[in-house]
């Protein structure tokens, strides 16, 4: 018999993380309520907190934070389906299905 519970856990992390259409939808208020012509400190600390909902991850939202600009330019553009990979080496991109 196995004693040692972290035998079934995997130790492969996730791939992807599907940012879901609830969160991009909060963004997508806030940004339309507030005339945003450059990311500032108070927008990022909103931001984080609407994304620390909703991603686990730390190197993921790690990620998000560092690439805000370019998050909320999908997200200005319409773009609904919008997720974040990782590669076997660890390289993070946004990946965008076009409406």
């Amino acid at each position: 018999m196995i004693a040692n519970p972290d035998w079934l856990k995997s130790k492969i992390k996730p791939y992807h993380h599907q940012i879901s259409l609830d969160c991009i939808t909060e963004i997508a208020v806030y940004i339309e309520n507030n005339d945003m012509e450059e990311v500032d400190c108070d927008t990022c600390l909103i931001m984080q907190e609407i994304l620390s909902d909703e991603i686990d991850d730390e190197e993921f939202f790690d990620f998000v934070i560092e690439n805000l600009e370019e998050l909320l330019t999908f997200i200005v553009q319409g773009n609904l389906n919008i997720r974040i990979h990782r590669d076997i080496t660890g390289e993070m991109w946004f990946g965008v299905d076009k409406k």
